[in-house]
């Protein structure tokens, strides 16, 4: 009987390896054949019941992050990092899986440490980079309105184009049991279809596009000229129901041309440089409805997809172009839009992003592309965000984003970024004394237009201002000296958001008490206004002309050396000629009074016979102006 139990027991044990190295089995072989949907439960169950080898979990980490199941993905890579199979890659990929957790400091440690082992890889460089700098794509969250599109029947929707009075799209559906379903997804093929809105706005049931562009296999994404009878759309390469693979194995995709006859899409047409040894894919349509980019992994390029432009003369397609390494990169460059005011957009999983697919712009300016920009949050998130298109209205269009989990279709509103400008008036010298009903006046130089408020209690103020306008602010207020000279602001070419300071300073005007003016100074027995003087005589012009009502005394003194009658000629003589140049300048003559004082108001004790330095002497020799008059009348009480 034990003998029994003993034979019962290990072939139980033997039964339940087999099926365990089975599912393993299966598990490579699914992996291998690109249906990671069938291998990731090929290993989940293996790993329930034996936890080696290490390529059973390198393998189904991997099968997640193909199926865009970051969650799964990050849990899984974050077991296998540190296994001494796991190659260096997989601490790339697991910086890839935290930033798309929005885990952006440990996604940065990871890319570190991946650094250390592979220094030269430039997109792991740029990724890190986004995760020490995440906050600069949150500047401004206002920039887009974007909605979520509910498309009925579909699994997964995304690269939309806007067609007639709707949307073309590619898509896949929830399939049955026994029917025709992709290894890597579990769901149906990739289709091609359209949908437009009801008169209540709702998204009527999508249509298959009538004709022979739909077939066995992928179909997605395509583009349509602007009459929208001519389609360019990526397939899945094959030929008569059989997948045709590469040297190493791929199944490949390739572009092709179909022409809408009544209301069938035929004349299917391959283009010429398509290959069963590399893909290409994502047509887009230029508005000259010739030049055409797409996406491709052919030899020569930067690293994964690049993005590539051929010219149709109606006969001939221009060898691919590659757009370079400005557009170009090491990662992935995808679902390219040229828009009709020359704008490029793509999408890119490099550059400098949030995590995941972002979208950029650029343009060619006739010899190169400029600096590539991110398009930022909310548009970009940690996830997928790819297939940015706008409408003929500039302001609405579309994107798809896999921000939820499944690829969606979002409509999108650009919103105009919006500028204010605030500060507060404060007294010269003593910033605790705030200048309530002070005059801020904004110039609008590019409209000329001009606009005044005034200071609250607390001295402060605030103002929205136009885009794409430059600007001029100044403060002021009766009674007061303006310091402070006009802040521009210059917001042409402003994309983002943003809110300026502008703070002011005013000087009361005290009756009879003088402003020293500094830098004013006179050769050796000499009087005129040399331009180092002139500079700062200016400035008074600016306050005569800033305070139309003001009446001055320009006075000018002297050190004690040299005679007292000699010294007080030569300082009248001095602020006789400092008037004259500010009539020069447009004063009013009227308004202007001069008188030199000599070394009678001296400042210091250097008087006749005591000895002082150079630089206190030179505090004698100044030029000083001071308000006698404001609306015409005598003011014989200073104002305190």
């Amino acid at each position: 009987m034990m003998k029994k139990i003993i034979y019962s027991t290990l072939a139980t044990t033997l039964l339940l390896s087999s099926c365990t190295n089975s599912l393993y089995k299966k598990g490579v072989k699914n992996y291998d054949n690109f249906a990671y949907h069938k291998s990731i439960d090929n290993f989940e169950k293996y790993l329930t019941k034996k936890d080696e080898p290490a390529d059973a979990k390198i393998k189904l980490a991997n099968a997640y992050r193909l199926v865009n199941d970051i969650p799964n993905a990050e849990k899984w890579f974050s077991q296998i990092v540190e296994l001494p199979e796991a190659e260096p890659i997989n601490m790339f990929y697991y910086g890839k899986m935290l930033m798309g957790q929005e885990n952006y400091k440990d996604a940065a440690g990871w890319f570190n440490k991946y650094l250390d082992k592979v220094p030269d890889d430039f997109v792991a460089e740029m990724l890190l980079s986004s995760c020490q700098s995440v906050a600069s794509f949150k500047k401004d969250t206002s920039l887009y309105t974007i909605k979520e599109v509910n498309m009925p029947e579909m699994a997964t929707v995304f690269a939309q184009v806007p067609y007639k009075d709707g949307i073309m799209f590619t898509g896949d559906k929830v399939t049955f049991k026994n029917s025709n379903t992709s290894n890597w997804t579990g769901r149906s093929y990739l289709d091609i279809y359209f949908s437009q809105k009801d008169e209540n706005g709702k998204w009527l049931s999508p249509m298959l596009l009538k004709g022979n562009v739909n077939g066995q296999y992928h179909e997605g994404p395509a583009c349509f000229n602007k009459s929208g009878d001519v389609v360019y759309f990526t397939r899945s390469n094959y030929k008569k129901r059989k997948l045709i693979k590469s040297s190493k194995g791929e199944n490949n995709l390739k572009l092709y041309r179909a022409e809408l006859i009544g209301t069938n899409w035929t004349n299917l047409t391959e283009l010429p440089f398509n290959s069963d040894e590399y893909s290409c894919g994502h047509p887009s349509l230029a508005a000259d409805d010739k030049t055409l980019y797409f996406i491709s992994d052919m030899p020569g390029g930067a690293g994964g997809t690049d993005i590539y432009k051929t010219v149709y003369d109606g006969k001939t397609y221009s060898k691919p172009e590659n757009l370079g390494n400005v557009i170009n990169t090491g990662g992935n460059e995808m679902f390219p839009y040229m828009h009709h005011d020359g704008t490029f957009y793509f999408s890119s999983n490099a550059h400098n992003n949030l995590g995941g697919l972002d979208v950029f712009m650029s343009s060619f300016d006739g010899t190169k592309w400029l600096q590539v920009e991110n398009l930022n949050y909310p548009l970009n998130t940690s996830k997928d965000d790819f297939a940015y298109v706008l409408s003929d209205d500039d302001k609405t269009g579309y994107l798809s984003s896999n921000r939820g989990s499944d690829d969606k279709i979002f409509e999108i509103t650009k919103n105009d970024p919006t500028f204010f400008v605030s500060g507060y008036v404060n007294q010269k010298g003593r910033p605790s004394i705030v200048i309530d009903s002070a005059i801020i006046e904004i110039q609008n130089i590019t409209e000329n237009t001009k606009e005044t408020l005034l200071t609250n209690r607390s001295g402060t103020y605030k103002a929205k201002l136009n885009a794409k306008c430059n600007y001029l602010i100044k403060a002021s207020k009766p009674m007061y000296f303006i310091i402070t000279q006009p802040i521009a602001i210059n917001l042409i070419g402003k994309k983002i958001s943003e809110n300026f300071t502008a703070n002011f300073e005013l000087d009361q005007i005290v009756i009879e008490k003088p402003i020293v003016l500094e830098n004013i100074y006179y050769d050796l027995d000499k009087w005129a206004i040399r331009p180092d003087a002139a500079k700062e005589l200016d400035r008074v012009v600016q306050v005569l002309n800033d305070n139309p009502k003001l009446h001055i005394e320009m006075s000018s003194h002297t050190d004690s050396r040299a005679g007292d009658q000699y010294n007080l000629v030569l300082s009248d003589k001095r602020a006789k000629a400092a008037v004259g140049y500010l009539v020069s300048r447009g004063i009013d003559a009227k308004r202007l009074t001069w008188k030199g004082y000599g070394e009678s108001q001296l400042v210091n004790h250097c008087t006749n016979g005591v000895y002082c330095t150079e630089l206190e002497h030179q505090q004698n020799r100044r030029t000083e102006f001071k308000a006698t008059k404001i609306n015409g009348s005598n003011m014989a009480k200073k104002i305190n």
